[in-house]
């Protein structure tokens, strides 16, 4: 990955910024709202609640959101939620390890190329067309499979929350980040697309997040249900926000294309190695004698 791509996510990143709150159209489309088409250290993170129980044995509401919140876990049916910034980004998650073992680069719409921390681009994942000429027992296809795309929102969360303990705590405009994924990448991206067609600008909005309960055989899942709370408008603290938001996402990119850079020297070094060695394996077994020399 050249340097060129760097500066080029780097200048969307920017224009964003130049643009909030003051051309809501050009605005709507950097973002990628328009374009319907088709964790980061010191920020909490919205989640949707899986567990039973905490590690003390507490009852805990599956279904409920969570978020780490002044160093503990905090818990609500719903939450108000005003986007700020979404980008998307790609990503495999090892179950085994428990760790992610490739993510993408961050960018705020879902067109182009998306180089990730395995050299590669989307962690993996083909187009459809690609996919349809392989077997489904080929690795190539596993991984493509198991690539998935990450809607990601920058926003301030309020609402009231509770302590596993019981503890009630109240959340004001706090910043927060929030990957929709799989089953909960459709109904976030939908409801966008709503706002947009009815010329709402997002960043505008205070959204109600509650989650709905699903089963799918033997499974049971969560999705987020957004309703429209109340419009508001930008000020000068949201735009600073923004600045942050953006500076986190482009902190993501630079450590994503570094990691893409290691993998992509790390595999010219095996390239010329294998070369190297099928040079000597010809040469061992046809030496040049020196009567053949000259």
């Amino acid at each position: 990955m050249d340097d060129n791509t760097l500066q080029t996510m780097s200048t969307e990143m920017d224009d964003i910024v130049n643009t909030f709150g003051n051309d809501e159209n050009a605005f709507m489309e950097l973002t990628g709202q328009k374009s319907a088409q088709r964790s980061k250290e010191g920020l909490s993170r919205l989640n949707i609640n899986y567990d039973t129980e905490t590690d003390d044995g507490v009852t805990l509401t599956r279904g409920d959101w969570k978020m780490m919140y002044e160093g503990e876990m905090v818990y609500a049916k719903e939450v108000s939620i005003r986007p700020i910034l979404r980008t998307f980004e790609w990503s495999h998650y090892d179950a085994d390890e428990g760790v992610f073992s490739c993510k993408s680069v961050q960018k705020p719409t879902m067109s182009g190329d998306f180089p990730d921390t395995d050299g590669g681009n989307k962690c993996g994942r083909l187009s459809p067309d690609d996919e349809a000429k392989l077997k489904e027992d080929d690795p190539l296809y596993l991984k493509s499979r198991a690539a998935v795309c990450n809607q990601v929102l920058y926003s301030k969360i309020s609402g009231k929350f509770t302590k596993a303990n019981g503890d009630e705590v109240e959340v004001s405009e706090h910043p927060v980040v929030a990957y929709f994924k799989r089953s909960g990448f459709l109904p976030i991206r939908n409801f966008i697309d709503s706002l947009t067609k009815q010329k709402k600008i997002m960043q505008k909005c205070w959204i109600t997040l509650r989650t709905d309960k699903k089963k799918r055989g033997s499974v049971t899942y969560y999705v987020p249900i957004p309703t429209l709370s109340h419009e508001v408008d930008i000020k000068d603290e949201d735009k600073e926000l923004m600045k942050k938001f953006a500076e986190t996402v482009k902190a993501h990119n630079l450590n994503v294309l570094e990691q893409s850079r290691e993998v992509e020297k790390l595999q010219v070094v095996e390239s010329d190695d294998s070369l190297a060695d099928d040079f000597n394996a010809v040469a061992e077994f046809n030496p040049v004698s020196p009567r053949n020399r000259g």
